[in-house]
């Protein structure tokens, strides 16, 4: 079912709500990874943030695939030009590190020589093979980018809050399930 010009598609809807709990899910594991009291614990959660990593990936390609071929609802017709673009230019930076973030996981881990057991149902092949000094500095990277994604996270969501309560327009309820709308 195409969109309407209102709202985004019940597929693109989901996937954007769920992309947003995986990728809290993958920062709450790794932060609780380091107040756990077990080694053995501190493993699975490092394991289920790969895992979490991976399935936001994987979720990013398929919702660009999809976006491809959706109906976007327009920006609205008074919107200064200057914010359309910086709309379109967040959206598509959050797309860049949505994809970027797991692919510098899955590399940092291959790097170390060791392989992502997918949700401990099994192991993912390496991208590619051990190298202490790479996986070093991806990981110095993937840091960074950490970082940059929970703050292109909450200038989103800020834009959101902004264009619901202060311009009182449709972009947020664009994006709610219809019962919230």
């Amino acid at each position: 079912m195409a969109a309407s010009r209102e709202s985004y598609d019940r597929v693109i809807k989901a996937v954007h709500w769920s992309t947003l709990l995986l990728v809290a899910a993958a920062y709450l594991a790794m932060w609780s990874s380091e107040i756990v009291a077990t080694k053995e614990l501190r493993s699975l959660l490092w394991q289920l943030h790969y895992s979490l990593g991976v399935t936001v990936l994987a979720l990013t390609l398929f919702r660009l695939g999809w976006r491809s071929r959706a109906r976007i609802p327009n920006l609205p017709a008074d919107l200064p030009t200057i914010q359309k673009a910086a709309a379109r230019t967040t959206e598509y930076f959050l797309y860049v590190l949505l994809l970027a973030q797991p692919m510098l996981g899955v590399l940092h881990i291959n790097a170390r020589g060791r392989r992502i057991d997918f949700y401990l149902l099994g192991e993912l092949p390496s991208i590619i093979g051990p190298h202490k000094i790479l996986a070093e500095q991806v990981i110095a990277v993937h840091d960074v980018v950490a970082y940059v994604l929970l703050s292109i996270i909450g200038l989103h969501a800020a834009a959101a809050l902004f264009h619901h309560f202060v311009r009182r327009d449709n972009v947020l309820s664009a994006m709610l399930p219809s019962r919230f709308r």
